[in-house]
């Protein structure tokens, strides 16, 4: 049981950093885009950059929690399946760009 509960404390950590993450690219671009009212090829590298960093991260904890929730799961604890499902949750979320739809228009095409 106690590895179900660690499965969802991961999972939701994970939930935080795709919040951070999503929140830095939005006011790393906005803030470009409204100083010099276009993007600067070294930010889009640092983005491109940190955004591969950031996904391996995010998987690797949505993986941990899976791998965590899955041990009690298969013990008959429902409190695994909670783990199991946060965590598919935030492993396709490592994959969507929210802070896309935050600029304004959401029209913003970074081919990544």
């Amino acid at each position: 049981m106690k590895k179900g509960v660690l499965s969802i404390i991961i999972t939701l950590i994970g939930f935080y950093f795709v919040f951070k993450y999503n929140t830095w690219i939005y006011d790393t671009i906005s803030q470009e885009l409204f100083l010099k009212k276009e993007l600067n090829i070294s930010i889009l590298n640092n983005v491109t950059l940190f955004g591969r960093l950031y996904k391996i991260v995010i998987i690797s904890i949505g993986l941990l929690g899976f791998y965590l929730g899955l041990i009690p799961f298969l013990k008959k604890h429902k409190i695994g399946l909670i783990g199991i499902i946060l965590a598919i949750i935030l492993i396709v979320l490592a994959f969507i760009p929210f802070w896309q739809y935050a600029i304004e228009g959401g029209t913003l095409d970074i081919n990544f």
